[in-house]
Parts: C-alpha cells; sequence; structure tokens
C-alpha cells in the first residue's frame, strides 16, 4: 500500500500564505495604530474628517508651554488685574473674565503673565497645572469653504476644551470677533455656540476685547454679556511704562545685538507720552525703543558712512587719475602725481576705518552670542 504524502511544493506555498497573511495582519494592525492615534478615537461621520481631529493643536496656542520654553516676554506690573483674572477664574459660576481696554495696554500681556504664574506655580490651587490655550480664529476660519465647515472645526475644537475636565482655561483676544463669525445665512456664528458650554459652567474663558467693541458686540447680545466679568484694564502711567521697558530691556538688546541705556527706555516712555497721540502706553514706548534700536542695528550691520564717503570720493578720483594717464602736458603730470599721494592717504584711511568697524562689528557678534547663550542657560535652569 502506498500512502500519498504532501509534495515540498504544497508545503512551501501554505508557508507563503501563512507568511503573506501574517505580514497583512501586521500592517492592518499599524493601519489601525495610525488611525487611533490620528482620530483620537472619534467616528467618521462626514466626508473630511482630519479637519476636526487635534483640533486644539490646530486652532490653538499652548500659552503656559510657551512660558514654559521661554518664549513670553516678562509681564511687569499688572499685579491687580492679574490678581482679579484670577479671583473670576476661581468662582463657581460665571467665571469669565474679560479684558477691556484701549489698543496696546498690555491685554494679552495679562493672559500671557497668568501663564507664566501657572508655570512658575504661584496661583491657587484651583488654577496649578492648568493650560491656557489662545483660540487662532483666523487659522479656523481659513479654508472654510463649505457651508457648515466652521461650525464643525468651532464644535470640535470646544469638544476637545471641555473634554479636558477644566484643565484647559481658554484665551480668545478680541472676543468681539465670535460674534458674527462663521454666521453666514441661516447658520449659527461662533458665539452662540459658545453659549451654552459657558452657561452650564464646562468652559473657563478669558476675553480681551477694547470698551468701543464691547459696547458694540457684545454688550447688545444680552445672554453673552452676562455669561463675562469684566475687568478693566487702564492704560500704564510713564512711571509704569518705565519699569515696564526695564524688564523687557534685555530681550531687546539680546534680538538687536545693542546695548540700550536706562535713560533711553525714559526719554521712551516721556516722549512717545508727550508727542505720539492716538495710541497708548505702553505699546507706544515699545514700539519707539524698538524703532531706536532697530535702526542702530542696521547701521552697525551697514557700512559707516565715513567709509561710504571715503570708498565714493576713492572712486571719484580713480576716475579722474584714468583720464589724466592720457595727458601728456606738465600740468596733467603734475596733478596726476598729487592725485596719487592723495589715493594713497585715503586708500589708507579707509582700510583703517574698516578694519576698526568690522572688528567692532566682530565683537558684537560675539556680545550677542553669548548673551543669548546665557539666556538659554538661565531658561533651562527655571524649567529643570
Amino acid at each position: 500500500m502506498t500512502s500519498k504524502s504532501p509534495s515540498i511544493l504544497s508545503k512551501r506555498s501554505d508557508c507563503t500564505n501563512c507568511t503573506s497573511a501574517s505580514s497583512l495582519l501586521a500592517l492592518t494592525d499599524a493601519a489601525l495604530t495610525a488611525l487611533q492615534s490620528l482620530r483620537g478615537g472619534q467616528r467618521v461621520t462626514d466626508e473630511n474628517p482630519e479637519g476636526k481631529y487635534a483640533a486644539l493643536k490646530k486652532y490653538g496656542r499652548d500659552l503656559t508651554d510657551a512660558a514654559r520654553r521661554g518664549k513670553l516676554d516678562p509681564v511687569i506690573g499688572r499685579d491687580a488685574e492679574i490678581r482679579r483674572v484670577v479671583q473670576v477664574l476661581l468662582r463657581r459660576t460665571k467665571n469669565n473674565p474679560v479684558l477691556i481696554g484701549e489698543p496696546g495696554v498690555g491685554k494679552t500681556a495679562i493672559a500671557e503673565g497668568l501663564a507664566r504664574r501657572i508655570v512658575a506655580g504661584d496661583v491657587p490651587e484651583g488654577l496649578k497645572n492648568k493650560r491656557i490655550v489662545s483660540l487662532d480664529l483666523g487659522a479656523m476660519l481659513a479654508g472654510a469653504k463649505y457651508r457648515g465647515e466652521f461650525e464643525e472645526r468651532f464644535k470640535a475644537f470646544l469638544k476637545e476644551v471641555t473634554d479636558a475636565d477644566g484643565g484647559i482655561v481658554l484665551f480668545i483676544d478680541e472676543l468681539h470677533a465670535l460674534v458674527g463669525a462663521g454666521g453666514a445665512e441661516g447658520a449659527v456664528d461662533a458665539s452662540n455656540m459658545i453659549k451654552p458650554a459657558l452657561a452650564r459652567g464646562e468652559l473657563r474663558c478669558v476675553g480681551a476685547t477694547t470698551l468701543d467693541e464691547y459696547r458694540k458686540y457684545i454688550e447688545k447680545d444680552a445672554a453673552l454679556a452676562r455669561r463675562f466679568q469684566t475687568v478693566l484694564v487702564d492704560e500704564p502711567t510713564v512711571e509704569d511704562t518705565v519699569a515696564i521697558l526695564r524688564g523687557l530691556k534685555e530681550r531687546y538688546e539680546v534680538h538687536h545685538g545693542v546695548r540700550i541705556r536706562d535713560g533711553a527706555l525714559v526719554a521712551a516712555a516721556k516722549l512717545s507720552h508727550r508727542y505720539i497721540s492716538g495710541r497708548f502706553l505702553s505699546d507706544k514706548a515699545i514700539d519707539l525703543v524698538d524703532e531706536a534700536a532697530s535702526r542702530l542695528r542696521m547701521s552697525i550691520d551697514s557700512m559707516p558712512e565715513e567709509v561710504d564717503e571715503l570708498e565714493r570720493r576713492v572712486l571719484q578720483l580713480g576716475i579722474e587719475r584714468e583720464g589724466l594717464k592720457r595727458e601728456k602736458d606738465d600740468a596733467s603730470k603734475q596733478r596726476l602725481a598729487a592725485l596719487e599721494k592723495e589715493l594713497a592717504e585715503l586708500n589708507e584711511q579707509k582700510s583703517a576705518l574698516k578694519g576698526r568697524w568690522e572688528r567692532e562689528k566682530a565683537l558684537i557678534g560675539e556680545i550677542r552670542a553669548a548673551t543669548e547663550e546665557r539666556d538659554a542657560l538661565k531658561t533651562a535652569e527655571e524649567q529643570a
């Protein structure tokens, strides 16, 4: 009797099928893992689901993370306003402060100051380890071509904020922009979408707007206005502005690579207050210091005026010398000899001045690099 045994080819075929099946399973698992990380466990309910995933990361900026990495400027003063914001945030209901003040008085800086305090742990227990996320309404509106697309993005963003169970405090700069945002005919604008979350206490929000825009847009909607507690931000005095400039001085020195004297800061605060009308402290004083430092930096990087004038004079005399070389009379020869002597002296002066300028420029670059390294080490020490 003979029994049939499986052939070598059939065994190979079975092994190949097993290998391909296991590879397919591995690829499927990898694809599912990738989709899970991308979608965060959310179901697909429309044709463009990726627009709603990771909405917090796409349409928000984490101010606490920026403060932790040393990306925010120091906030000098404004202690009373920051304390008032903290007090409102700790309320059980209507815990949504709105900062009201003229453009440039430092409303956004107060939110950044709160973020820095949270990172430093200088806040009550109710705000420790919280995150302040700034809403980028422009990024959310950008590319929203179809009806309802903005609403879906905004709903996804709010869902991620509310899912954090109070771990996120939302900061909305230009709060009045929510009124009417995305509100086409028959659609609901962003302010009406945020009202239910504010009413239920699921969302803590810090807003910022000017007094005129608050009256024009927010006060007209009584249901929205009653959810917020106003915190007035007055224009700082000249003395307060000088203190703010002193706190920011080091950042501008590092950026521009120049040294800013204290007298320049005092003059910037006083002169901007006296002569620049239509704008407010401390913004106009900071702009003045930035403009002056930028101009000085440009003069350092570009060729000095004395060297530039010498080069033009050398070029002019060089053209004259080439013309005199073709002349044969004695007067031209005498003028040529005098010209050669003058050119030699000018070239010597130019070389000396240019060498001095390049040495000073290199030294300034070294000082700037050392200052940047010191700041980086200081930030790393604060984070440790």
